[in-house]
């Protein structure tokens, strides 16, 4: 394989990365003003509201983490940025989606709660910020110029 497949590869994931991140940070915009002016019926438990909030701010400080990462890319370790920014948005689409679904709908699958899932997402966005810090340690070095 040669190395312009590889760079190319490198910059479609960062690419996805960065659109997966807008992606996030629109919806979390959007589910933002759902937490600040929805009535509190609209919500399955009474605390959805809270719920809310917490998964939008979640969602945005990683959809920002990850936006900062695919801009930096160049300046990690390559696999640790990978690993990173995939487990991060992993763990943010997981954690997001069901405390998200819980405030909503108090969704269960067979007694069990949906959010049940989200501390597997949680323990991902935990995982990806030890990748993070992996990739800067691991990063090549620059010249003093740069």
């Amino acid at each position: 394989m040669s190395a312009n497949t590889t760079t190319t590869q490198h910059d479609r994931f960062f690419r996805g990365i960065l659109v997966f991140a807008a992606f996030a940070a629109g919806t979390g915009v959007a589910l933002g003003a759902l937490s600040a002016h929805l009535p509190d019926k609209a919500f399955a438990l009474p605390s959805g509201r809270g719920m809310l909030h917490s998964a939008v701010e979640i969602q945005m400080w990683h959809a920002i983490a990850l936006c900062a990462l695919a801009l930096g890319r160049d300046r990690l370790a390559r696999c640790w940025a990978r690993w990173s920014c995939s487990m991060m948005a992993a763990g943010t689409l997981i954690f997001c989606v069901s405390v998200i679904t819980l405030a909503f709908t108090n969704l269960t699958f067979d007694k069990v709660s949906v959010g049940r899932v989200a501390p597997y997402g949680g323990t991902l966005l935990i995982l990806s910020w030890a990748a993070t810090a992996m990739a800067a340690i691991k990063a090549p070095h620059r010249k003093s110029s740069d």
